[in-house]
């Protein structure tokens, strides 16, 4: 495979690319969004299913909490471990994934913000 001459074979930068930021991320922080947008990413699909999961369990057990599995205070409910309290394994064993999955989306979304905060300005 032959190289322009004017394409640095080492960094693999491209000056003629119409794309202006294409070179502008170094390796490791973007290593890191891909990291922290996945976890984001894996903990709204997880969620997604141990949520409503967890909603219809307490619902069949007679409480209410919230209008449905992503009202915010059903989320504060799950997030805040709360659940713990009704003392019911059945609760107990679906609200577990559905906090560990919330605060991973939760800590994903503040990573990926922190990791783009200096690339914003």
């Amino acid at each position: 495979m032959r190289l322009r001459p004017n394409l640095a074979a080492s960094g693999f930068t491209n000056p003629e690319s119409p794309i202006p930021s294409c070179n502008a991320m170094p390796m490791i922080p973007m290593f890191l969004l891909l990291l922290f947008t996945g976890l984001a990413l894996s903990g709204i699909a997880g969620y997604l299913i141990f949520g409503p999961l967890t909603y219809r369990q307490i619902g069949d057990r007679g409480m209410r909490i919230g209008g449905h599995a992503f009202a915010p205070s059903f989320l504060r409910w799950i997030m805040s471990g709360a659940f713990r309290a009704t003392r019911d394994s059945a609760i107990t064993g679906l609200a577990t994934p559905a906090q560990i999955l919330c605060w991973s989306t939760v800590i994903g979304a503040i990573g990926s913000g922190l990791v783009l905060l200096p690339y914003a300005w």
